[in-house]
């Protein structure tokens, strides 16, 4: 029975593997002065975060799901990483961007840049 179950289950779960692949990649923060960001989100659902601010540097590494017109990203405390910059952080999707919560900049694929 289970086995005739499989291909339903496998259709089911193709569109959110689509969108997860369609938003995966390698974004820069734009837009906000002084300051260096950058965030890639991996087709398996996982990411890696920087932000460099003066003599602040903040990292973070664990989960990412879009959600609702967002993208969520969920720290995890690892090896690399014991100490993330964040615990959750919602990024809005605004076309190609991902916006963060306060409103400033945007971070954006190099190849959704134009010109």
């Amino acid at each position: 029975m289970m086995t005739a179950l499989l291909p339903l289950a496998a259709f089911l779960a193709t569109p959110a593997l689509a969108d997860t692949a369609q938003r995966a990649g390698h974004y820069y923060l734009r837009g906000v002065m002084e300051t260096g960001s950058e965030l890639l989100l991996r087709p398996d659902g996982r990411f890696q975060w920087y932000l460099v601010y003066g003599a602040l540097d903040l990292f973070a590494e664990g989960r990412w799901q879009e959600k609702d017109g967002a993208v969520l990203l969920t720290a995890e405390k690892t090896k690399d990483v014991p100490e993330p910059g964040f615990q959750t952080l919602t990024l809005t999707i605004k076309d190609s961007a991902l916006v963060p919560p306060d409103g400033r900049g945007a971070y954006i694929r190099p190849s959704d840049e134009k010109d």
